[in-house]
């Protein structure tokens, strides 16, 4: 892990955690917020490539991303829910949280590709 990567999610993890601290003390709630924040925020910088894409072939799907995370935080928790503000800002704050780091993991997963021997698929002779 580079140094870049390392620093992005210890100060995405102080900075989530402090966040949603600030918006609902509830210490539980922070320390998962900072967690989502810490994991997403290093995904995020280490696969950057992926996230800005090739400026010669850019499609719709670029935005993708964004847009869900932007439709889950606001829309997904929305101001009918019979909850505090500061409670519903606090777990907006979370959701984002969740969904970059799901979006990272899933680029890093999708880009890890097995070895040539562990193949699990059989060939016909």
């Amino acid at each position: 892990m580079r140094r870049t990567t390392r620093f992005v999610g210890v100060a995405g993890s102080l900075l989530g955690a402090f966040v949603a601290y600030t918006l609902f003390p509830d210490p539980l709630l922070a320390a998962t917020a900072g967690l989502c924040w810490g994991v997403g925020g290093a995904l995020t910088t280490r696969h950057r490539a992926v996230w800005t894409g090739d400026p010669e072939r850019t499609s719709l799907l670029d935005g993708a991303p964004a847009a869900l995370v932007l439709v889950v935080g606001l829309f997904g928790v929305h101001r009918g829910l019979p909850v505090p503000s500061s409670l519903r800002w606090a777990l907006v704050f979370l959701v984002v949280g969740a969904a970059l780091s799901g979006i990272g993991l899933g680029l890093a997963l999708g880009g890890a590709s097995p070895a040539d021997g562990d193949s699990t698929e059989t060939g016909t002779d």
